[in-house]
């Protein structure tokens, strides 16, 4: 983490007002991940035997709540692990047509069908994480000080350090005269990057964390893009994390 910036950030966010509490009530969800019992390798294929035991989500639905719900047509499923080194996150993504055109680290991921994990390890809606990676693996990795709705500001210079990613396309990217069945998403997210001064990895670990999951999927060129998500926020915001689901460390 940049520490010439953090403190600064720090000291504002500190300093700023929390908005009232006008957000939608939603239900929220948990998730109960297994500690990994060996190694994991980060390849994009969810072979190992900790993946295979490893529950399956809850399928993904509209961003909005289940009023919405008829408009989820393509399923998505997560699921995660655990060690002493690493959060690992697998995506698994159901796509008749994987596309993907960003190449450039950081750039905005979103312009393309995304993969987006949202953290909060310490559940203080201050100083949270947004990871995007398109089917290229091509990552946008940046920090927030706070929601946009306070007048949270994003530091897109962040990087997170030691992160691992890698995508399996279970198809022909960028080919659409042909039918493809789905992308896979695995990342391994290094716990002591996610440490806000002076944390520590195990004190991350002894808690459950707030985290987010979003699928951006772009139903028709010039949208309005989807957003199908784990846990609904009931509201087209991911910026939410009040509303996210809960991570539990299963020991």
């Amino acid at each position: 983490m940049k520490r010439i910036v953090l403190p600064l950030l720090l000291l504002v966010a500190a300093c700023a007002p929390k908005a009232k509490n006008t957000l939608p009530q939603v239900p929220i969800r948990t998730y109960n991940a297994p500690q990994a019992n060996g190694a994991i390798v980060i390849d994009g294929i969810l072979d190992e035997a900790d993946w295979e035991a490893a529950p399956l989500s809850d399928a993904f639905a509209d961003i909005r709540g289940v009023d919405f719900e008829p408009k989820l047509v393509k399923q998505t499923h997560m699921k995660m692990l655990w060690d002493n080194e690493n959060l690992y996150i697998a995506g698994i993504i159901e796509e008749d047509n994987v596309t993907g055109s960003l190449t450039e680290h950081d750039a905005i991921i979103y312009h393309d069908n995304d993969w987006e994990v949202f953290i909060d390890p310490d559940q203080d809606c201050r100083f949270y994480f947004e990871i995007e990676l398109n089917a290229l693996n091509t990552v946008m990795d940046l920090l927030m000080d706070r929601p946009y709705r306070e007048g949270g500001k994003f530091y897109l210079p962040w990087d997170l350090r030691g992160l691992k990613t890698a995508v399996h396309v279970d198809g022909t990217l960028n080919d659409p005269s042909d039918t493809d069945k789905g992308w896979t998403v695995e990342m391994a997210i290094p716990i002591a990057s996610l440490c806000v001064e002076f944390q520590k990895p195990e004190e991350l670990l002894a808690k459950d964390w707030k985290i987010g999951f979003s699928r951006v999927e772009w139903l028709k060129e010039g949208g309005p893009e989807e957003n199908w998500v784990w846990n609904p926020t009931g509201l087209v915001d991911m910026h939410q994390p009040e509303n996210w689901g809960v991570l539990h460390f299963v020991k």
